[in-house]
């Protein structure tokens, strides 16, 4: 559980391959499954819920931005083809 911690902190989901070849020690299949089991369990990463005010202005943002991102990526494709033609 401590390595999928590492692992969540610097920002990689758990997974059973990554689990075993970050242990320290050699690990099984299934201990790495019920390793990440347990991690979950204990972190509620399985929980929608437990997204919390910040997580959500936080996508409401990044979504704005998208938005405005592809309006620009359309008029820079249409600028170019016109400038192609």
């Amino acid at each position: 559980m401590i390595v999928c911690q590492q692992m969540v902190q610097k920002g990689t989901s758990p997974s059973v391959a990554l689990l075993r070849a970050k242990a320290p020690f050699k690990a099984s299949v299934t201990e790495a499954i019920e390793a990440i089991k347990h991690f979950n369990a204990a972190n509620g990463a399985s929980d929608p819920a437990s997204i919390n005010g910040k997580d959500v202005e936080t996508i409401a943002s990044l979504s704005k931005r998208v938005a405005v991102l592809e309006q620009q990526m359309t008029m820079l494709q249409q600028r170019l083809e016109a400038s192609i033609k």
